[in-house]
């Protein structure tokens, strides 16, 4: 038993680090020399120490001469080959090994300072990879995650330039555990990425978990390292669900003031890069408004989504947060947002439950080609002083009287149409694009099809030509790739001038020129998580409106020569609040809700923290605000700071592209 317990603890020890297998080698050499050591003091042997040394190291250069020292070299020779060459050299070349096998696996850690965190790897990780490249030249790029080091190195390898390969670090480590988080020196980096891992379902949960744990090594640290300089570090986190996406686009998570917390979404991000920034590294996409709507325009935008997916959501969503024009103001004409999916039925029931306010407030439709009697819509329960519709159909793509369908909103002359196939199989959207109705290829109609994973199939389709030149798909278009998704040259310098040009209004006065960058970011701090939102659908809807009232960003608008474009552009701005409020998980007030304020009851900010806005409502009667401002004043500003707010845009557009 003895022996079996000895063994035991010997073979810990040789399992363990290579500092365990180290100090076994030099115990074992102290133990014999102190035996041999006793043995010269017991017997008086006649041999120098330094002799019995250098004979252990290289029992070649020592030649003894009498019979007792032949033997006393004997014993310390073999014991030196054995010390020497049967452990220390195995010894080493197991630490060189390990070592090895440590940086393969991500196992060695290093003290890392002004680099940027990916928490996590999943297909987002490519292509945010190459831009932080561009982003942070001189900057080690780490990336965290619990999967195989070796193999996702070799995906993540198989895309970047060989010369970049030695700024990624990759590390094995668990984003929920502190003791793991602590050894990427958070406190010393540029900026932080939450992605999480491929498939896992508790993503967001996970997500979070890690922000808190963040926070709360930050928070410790906080006094030591951002005492002298005010340093705000960016923390980008990943919501795989638009649930809970929109949940922390409107409430507030309690985070350090150090830490900026940006929540983004990949089906949100891309919806805003097809229809807001119309363009994705080389794919041009067509805006949807295909030409300027106007107020005297006949023309309404028709979105057709197909497919209720996460991404179909997420692009009829991003939809009815830019669709807004001056021909509703004075000709009532609405913009259309179609679904088709064949589980349209419980789809729309799951929307409406999500987005309740808005249903209430906005028309919308449903039909059910195999069964008509199911047929309904609201547009009769009240007048509603929104400018969108929605509409669901409850239908199968090849279904003949679904293509017939398709088939007149193409022919449709006082419509601007975009289809989006929005199926997550990809093999399934391309080919529901490639069969819809000729008229749809006519007329030169923009398709948008989901390719998750690879956008070439679809890009090579797009290219083909047929007899005389002619590309039938020439306007179908990919998007939706899960490794382009992140767009880091996107920056938040316009939402944080259209703050500013809120906070001026409470006092009065009217935003011209453009502010110091330091005091843009000072007020941009202390908003909440929702008011950098709303700021940011503001931000995005500007294009729109200077293609539909023609505003050119060197000329000012005046009270006294642009009168009735600062009315228009107002009360377009105040249509779209509207539907971001909505969107948002607002509701107007009830009329005794609204009385109470009036009579000064209670006040417009009790409401607003209970998710209720007595400002959702027809602009013309607005009343004034807690803060003793006239609320289409705030509407009013914003439109006159339109020019400035596109020299913004130009500006950073064009820094971008020199970037590229």
């Amino acid at each position: 038993m003895k022996n079996m317990k000895i063994q035991r603890w010997i073979d810990r020890i040789l399992s363990k680090s290579t500092l365990a297998q180290a100090c076994l080698w030099f115990a074992v050499v102290a133990l014999v020399f102190g035996v041999l050591l006793l043995f010269k003091w017991l017997y008086r042997i006649d041999v120098s120490l330094e002799n019995w040394a250098l004979h252990f190291l290289n029992p070649a250069n020592y030649f003894p001469e009498t019979n007792v020292d032949k033997l006393w070299a004997l014993i310390i020779g073999i014991f030196g080959m054995f010390c020497m060459s049967g452990l220390l050299i195995p010894i080493v070349n197991n630490m060189l090994t390990r070592r090895v096998e440590k940086v393969q696996n991500g196992q060695v850690y290093y003290h890392f300072k002004n680099h940027v965190v990916i928490i996590g790897y999943n297909k987002l990780c490519i292509g945010l990879v190459k831009q932080l490249m561009e982003k942070y030249k001189d900057a080690d790029i780490v990336i965290q995650t619990i999967r195989n080091v070796p193999e996702i190195r070799h995906e993540l390898f198989a895309h970047l330039n060989h010369k970049n390969e030695n700024k990624i670090i990759f590390l094995d480590g668990n984003r929920t555990l502190e003791e793991d988080l602590q050894k990427l020196h958070l406190t010393h980096c540029n900026e932080i990425f939450i992605l999480g891992e491929t498939d896992e379902e508790d993503i967001d949960s996970l997500n979070i978990d890690c922000l808190e744990k963040i926070n709360t090594i930050i928070k410790d640290n906080e006094k030591k390292l951002f005492s002298n300089i005010k340093k705000t570090l960016r923390c980008n986190v990943l919501f795989q669900y638009q649930s809970t996406f929109a949940i922390f686009q409107q409430q507030d998570v309690r985070i350090n003031s150090c830490v900026d917390f940006v929540p983004f979404n990949c089906y949100e991000t891309w919806a805003q890069k097809v229809l807001v920034e119309k363009k994705s590294n080389n794919i041009e996409y067509m805006p949807l408004d295909h030409e300027p709507i106007t107020a005297d325009s006949d023309k309404h935008v028709h979105l057709v989504v197909i497919g209720m997916s996460s991404m179909g959501i997420a692009m009829g969503i991003e939809a009815a947060h830019l669709c807004h024009f001056p021909n509703f103001l004075t000709k009532r004409i609405k913009t259309r947002i179609t679904f088709i999916d064949e589980h349209a039925d419980r789809e729309m029931n799951f929307l409406m439950g999500r987005y309740k306010h808005l249903f209430k407030e906005i028309d919308y439709f449903y039909k059910d080609f195999d069964n008509e009697s199911n047929n309904f819509d609201n547009q009769s329960s009240k007048d509603k002083f929104t400018d969108l519709e929605f509409e669901f159909i409850k239908s199968r793509i090849e279904n003949t009287k679904m293509q017939d369908e398709i088939t007149k909103w193409s022919l449709d002359s006082s419509s601007y149409l975009t289809i989006a196939v929005c199926f997550s199989f990809s093999p399934e959207a391309i080919a529901a694009a490639m069969y819809l109705p000729e008229e749809v290829y006519n007329k030169k109609t923009p398709v948008l099809v989901l390719q998750e994973l690879s956008a070439h199939a679809m890009s090579l389709i797009s290219k083909t030509n047929n007899d005389n030149d002619y590309r039938k798909y020439e306007n179908v278009k990919p998007f939706g790739m899960l490794d382009d998704c992140y767009n880091l040259k996107q920056t938040d310098i316009l939402p944080m001038m259209i703050n500013y040009v809120y906070e001026e209004t409470k006092k009065g006065l009217f935003v011209n020129v453009k502010p110091n960058d330091n005091i843009l970011e000072s007020m941009w701090k202390k908003l909440t998580t929702s008011l950098k939102w709303s700021n940011r659908y503001c931000a995005n809807s500007i294009k729109i409106k200077q293609r539909s009232l023609e505003i050119k960003p060197d000329k000012e608008l005046s009270e006294e020569e642009n009168k009735d474009q600062i009315n228009l552009l107002a009360q377009i701005e105040h249509n779209r609040w509207n539907i971001e409020k909505l969107l948002m998980g607002y509701r107007p007030t009830t009329p005794e809700e609204a009385e109470e304020i009036a009579n000064g009851k209670q006040t417009k900010n009790y409401y607003k923290d209970r998710f209720i806005q007595n400002d959702i409502r027809q602009f013309h009667t607005l009343s004034i605000d807690d803060d003793g401002v006239v609320v289409s004043q705030y509407d009013v500003n914003i439109a006159k700071s339109l020019p400035l707010l596109l020299k913004e845009l130009i500006k950073s557009e064009k820094s971008n592209n020199q970037a590229k």
